[in-house]
Formats: C-alpha cells, structure tokens, sequence
C-alpha cells in the first residue's frame, strides 16, 4: 500500500525540523529507515521513480522551503483555515507529480539508506546556501537602506510642475573615505537650459590665501527625455577641508527667465564609511528570519 499522503508530509516536516534545528544525521537515518518501513507493502516501491535523484532532491529542498514558510506563519495553528495543500500542489505542480508518485519517489530513494543520507546532505547544504545568500543579500540592502544620507531635503521633484527648486549644496564634513554625489535625471526636449551639469567641491577657509576648493570631475547632464543615474566622486583630501560643496543641476543660462522641463530623483549624497551599526543589523537579520521572512520563490 502508499504512504498516506499525511504520514509523508508528517516525516518531510519532522526532517525539515532536524535539517533547520539540529542537522542530524542519525535522525536523518532513522527518517529514511521508518520510510522503508512503511513502504514495506508496497509493490510499486521496486519500480524506477518518476524523478531522478538529482529531481527528487530538489523537490526535497522546495518542501521544507515550504514548510518552513508555513511553520514561521503559523500556518499550522489556523484551525479550520490550515490548507497546506495550497502550498504543496503547487510543488507537485513544478516537478508534474501527484502525491501518489511523490510517496513511491521517497519509499525507492529511502529504501537505500546511505544513498538517502547522501540525498539529505544536499538538501542540507542547499537550504545552508540559501539562508547564507538571504543573511548577505538583507544585510546588503539594510546597508545600503541606512547609509547615511548627506541630502535632506526631498528626494523627488518635477521641474516646472513643483516649480523651480536649486539644487546647490553646503555639508558640513569631517569623516576620511570617498563622498558621492548621485542622482536619477532627466531632460525633457523643450528644456532651455544650457549646459547642464552636476558639479561638487571640498571647501575650506584659509586666511592667508582666501577659500581652497578642490573639485570633483563635473558630469554633463543629456537633454534626451531618458532618466540616467549621474554620479561624481571624490576621497576627502584631509580633515582641514570644512564643507562638500555643489550643485546637482548647475546651468549657464544668461537670462532670468527661460523654459525649464525635467525630473530628478533619487537623490543622495553619502560617504561609505559614514557606516551605520552593523550589530544592530545583525539582529535585524535574525527578526527577519523569525518572523518568517526568509521564504525563496519556490516557482
């Protein structure tokens, strides 16, 4: 006879929970020897799987992504809403399995107990990689959200429709690295404004030979509808240097009056090494885990 579908997903839940918790291997074993067991009866258990080994292994590791998912929500506790079929018909669906062959896959695989070990040191490994790439990827992007923002007004505006803002600067700076200057621009063809460019400079006070500045390499901004990021940098000379001073978009008119039409977004101003609390977002990470964050695309 199969394994109730129930009792499979029942030994897949209790794997998953060693493979998240404890990772042991003589669990692992004791899982593959009770799946033999069970599958004693069956006259199908002989008979090659649908899947290969290296198939079978992978709907492995996207059950106990799925598991995962549903144990962190709680998924397990809504009563009467407790659907894990909704999560499982659609791994079924992926590999175009039913339950039914799923339950004949693992009773063959599990049937050879060194084998199956093997099996489960990849899924192993796997859902190691995964949290290991999730851990780097929420950090990277908790660095890159809490850098800090040397800009502090608005990031977003629309010229002349939010009329007609500078964008000039003067920071006060006394941290070493390298400063950027950034921002997502655009200009529509009806724009007059000539010579466009975003343009920046250290500033300091010296009494003997009036202000010292030393520039960044200004960038030409294109008048061709088409938003691009521009960019300027340059590393801090040395800490007698009092101000980052600029202009994100500098122009050359003449006249007082003139048509002006483009967007600018996305602005900021920042030193890397102006860095915010790494611990803290350590324990982000972990927050984000426990609640149940770390749930891949299993499609």
């Amino acid at each position: 006879m199969l394994l109730n579908p129930k009792i499979t997903q029942a030994i897949v839940i209790f794997a998953h929970k060693q493979v998240k918790f404890s990772m042991n291997k003589i669990l692992i074993i004791t899982i593959a020897t009770i799946s033999v067991f069970l599958f004693s009866c069956s006259k199908e258990k002989k008979n090659p799987p649908k899947l290969n080994q290296e198939e079978f292994t992978k709907m492995l590791i996207d059950i106990h992504i799925a598991d995962g998912t549903m144990s962190a929500q709680n998924i397990y506790r809504a009563g009467k809403n407790y659907r894990p079929s909704y999560y499982y018909n659609s791994i079924y669906e992926k590999y175009n399995l039913q339950p039914a062959e799923f339950d004949s896959c693992v009773a063959y695989y599990a049937e050879n107990t060194s084998n199956f070990t093997k099996i489960y040191d990849k899924v192993i490994d796997s859902l190691n990689r995964l949290e290991t790439k999730y851990r780097i990827d929420i950090k990277n992007a908790k660095l890159e959200q809490d850098t800090i923002n040397l800009w502090k007004r608005k990031k977003h505006w629309i010229v002349p429709k939010q009329g007609k803002p500078t964008f000039s600067f003067r920071i006060p700076i006394k941290e070493r690295g390298i400063y950027t200057v950034s921002a997502d621009i655009r200009i529509f063809q009806k724009d007059q404004t000539e010579n466009p460019t975003m343009e920046a400079y250290f500033w300091k006070k010296d009494t003997t030979n009036g202000p010292q500045k030393v520039h960044f390499d200004p960038i030409k901004i294109k008048k061709d509808s088409i938003f691009k990021n521009y960019t300027i940098q340059l590393e801090y000379p040395d800490t007698t240097y009092t101000h980052l001073v600029g202009d994100l978009f500098k122009w050359d008119n003449d006249l007082k009056i003139f048509t002006q039409e483009y967007e600018i977004k996305n602005i900021k101003i920042y030193n890397p090494e102006m860095k915010p609390d790494t611990t803290e977002i350590n324990r982000e990470i972990e927050r984000h885990i426990d609640r149940g964050e770390f749930i891949p695309d299993l499609r």
